[in-house]
C-alpha cells in the first residue's frame, strides 16, 4: 500500500514523501543543500529557526488525543471532531502539496515549512490549492471530511480532523508540545472580547480562516473595527464589516512585536519597526511604507496617537521612552522616561504615555513635565501593554499570567482579571463599548 504517513490515524508506519527517500531528505537538511524539488513540488530548504506555528482548531473538542493515538500503535496524532466541509487554516507559513487516498490517512495535505519540519491534516474531503501553493498562517488549505466510506476518509469512521507535524529528522511530533516549546514571538489566533458580555473571548476568522499575528494594533472608523496584525514580517488588515477577513496590506519587513495603528483625519495610518526605524503606511498612500526617521528603536512596542491634528509617535530607544512627532518633522527626543513598553492616550491636549518597568505599570503627562508616577500596578508580563481614555477613565492593560488585565484610574488603578488569555493586547472603544484584542 502507497500510504505517506496515513498510519498516524490508525495504526503504525513509516513516513514517507512522493519522489525521495528519508535518507535523502536527512541528507539534504544535515548539509543545508538548500530547496529540494519533491513530486513536483518545491520544498525550502533547512533553515536555522523553527517554524512558527499555532493552532487552528482550538474551538474544536479534542476526540482523540496524542496519547490514545500511541496506544493504539498509531505513530501519533491529534483528532478535533468537526462538521464535514469546515474549513481548515494552515498552522503556519509553508508550501502545499496534496496527497490523495493517502492509505488509512484518506486525502492529505502536507504543508512543507522553510526548515525541515512539516505538517499534516489528513481525512479531508476537499483540497482548496495546487501542489506548489504557498500559504501563510491562517490561510485556508482544504476542508475536514472523516465520514466513513466517504471519498478521501480513509479508515476514518466518522468526521473529524487528524494533525500531527514531522521533523526534520522524519519523527512525528505533537503540534501542541512543538507551541508549547517555540512560544516566542508565535503568531496566534486573534481573539475579540466585549465587556459588554463580560469579556467573553470570541476567535476571529473569515472566509479565508483564522486571523493571527504575533502583534495587534485595533482602530474604530465610525463602527467598523478594524484589526492590523504582525504575521512573518508583513502586516495584515482585517476589519468586522467584512467578515473579518484577512488582507495584506503589502506592508513588508515589519520586525519584532512593536505596531500601532491610528485613524488620522479618515486616513487608517499603520506604525511598525524596520531595521530599527520606525515607519508609517497609509491607506492613503497605498500602504506604502515610509521611513519617518525615528531611528535606535527597540522592536518590542512603539504607540501613537493624534491631538489637534498632530501625530506623536512614542517608542523605546536605549532603554527610554522617546517622543516623536508630525510637526517637528518626527525629531525623535527623550522624555527620559524608563521602559520596556509603551502605551499612550490623549486626555484632551494632555499627552499620557504608560510604561512597563520591571513589571510595574507607571504614568507620565506631557503637563507634569513627564514626571514618572507609579500607578501601582505591578505583576505586568512581557511587551504587552495597550491603553485607552474612556468615558473620563484612564484604563490600562496589561498581562499577567496569561491573561489580560484592566486597571483604571477612577477604582484606584487595582488591576482586574479580564478573563481574556493572550500573550499581546490591544483596546477599541466603539460608542459605549470597550472591547479586548488578544493573541
Amino acid at each position: 500500500m502507497n500510504q505517506h504517513d496515513g498510519s498516524g490515524c490508525c495504526g503504525g508506519g513509516d513516513e514517507g514523501v512522493p519522489g525521495i527517500s528519508r535518507r535523502g531528505v536527512l541528507r539534504a537538511a544535515a548539509l543545508g543543500a538548500g530547496a529540494m524539488t519533491v513530486g513536483g513540488v518545491l520544498i525550502p530548504g533547512t533553515a536555522h529557526a523553527a517554524p512558527t506555528i499555532y493552532n487552528p482548531f482550538g474551538a474544536y473538542p479534542v476526540t482523540d488525543t496524542w496519547e490514545g493515538h500511541l496506544r493504539r500503535g498509531s505513530l501519533g496524532g491529534i483528532d478535533y471532531g468537526m462538521g464535514v466541509g469546515t474549513a481548515l487554516p494552515a498552522c503556519g507559513a509553508g508550501t502545499i502539496q496534496n496527497i490523495p487516498y493517502n492509505g488509512t490517512g484518506g486525502h492529505t495535505v502536507t504543508i512543507h515549512h522553510g526548515d525541515g519540519y512539516r505538517s499534516q491534516y489528513m481525512h479531508l474531503s476537499q483540497f482548496s490549492l495546487a501542489d506548489g501553493a504557498s500559504v501563510g498562517a491562517g490561510t485556508v488549505v482544504g476542508r475536514s471530511g472523516g465520514a466513513a466510506g466517504a471519498p478521501g476518509s480513509g479508515s476514518s469512521t466518522g468526521p473529524h480532523l487528524h494533525w500531527h507535524m514531522i521533523d526534520p529528522s522524519g519523527t512525528r511530533i505533537s503540534p501542541l508540545v512543538y507551541i508549547a516549546q517555540n512560544p516566542g514571538q508565535q503568531s496566534r489566533q486573534v481573539f475579540e472580547a466585549p465587556s459588554f458580555n463580560g469579556w467573553q473571548a470570541l476567535p476571529i476568522s473569515g472566509s479565508a480562516g483564522a486571523v493571527t499575528g504575533s502583534a495587534v494594533a485595533t482602530i474604530g472608523v465610525s463602527t467598523t473595527k478594524i484589526v492590523y496584525t504582525l504575521n512573518g514580517g508583513r502586516i495584515f488588515e482585517a476589519a468586522s464589516n467584512a467578515g473579518w477577513r484577512n488582507l495584506w496590506t503589502g506592508v513588508s519587513g515589519a520586525q519584532g512585536t512593536a505596531l500601532a495603528a491610528l485613524n488620522w483625519k479618515g486616513v487608517k495610518l499603520v506604525y511598525s519597526v524596520v531595521g530599527g526605524s520606525v515607519h508609517e503606511a497609509s491607506s492613503g498612500n497605498g500602504w506604502r511604507n515610509i521611513s519617518t526617521g525615528i531611528s535606535g528603536v527597540s522592536s518590542a512596542s512603539i504607540a501613537a496617537i493624534e491631538i489637534d491634528g498632530i501625530k506623536y509617535v512614542y517608542s523605546i530607544v536605549g532603554g527610554l521612552v522617546h517622543e516623536a512627532s508630525s510637526a517637528n518633522g518626527w525629531r525623535n527626543i527623550s522624555t527620559g522616561i524608563p521602559g520596556s513598553a509603551v502605551a499612550a492616550i490623549a486626555a484632551g491636549t494632555t499627552k499620557i504615555v504608560y510604561t512597563l518597568n520591571g513589571g510595574r505599570i507607571f504614568e507620565a503627562a506631557s503637563n507634569a513635565g513627564w514626571r514618572n508616577l507609579w500607578t501601582g500596578v505591578s505583576g505586568a508580563q512581557g511587551t504587552a501593554l495597550a491603553a485607552l481614555h474612556f468615558n473620563g477613565a484612564k484604563l490600562v492593560y496589561s498581562v499577567t499570567g496569561g491573561y489580560v488585565h484592566e486597571t483604571a484610574s477612577n477604582n484606584g488603578w487595582r488591576n482586574l482579571n479580564s478573563g481574556v488569555r493572550g500573550s499581546t493586547a490591544a483596546v477599541l472603544a466603539v460608542g459605549n463599548n470597550k472591547y479586548i484584542y488578544a493573541a
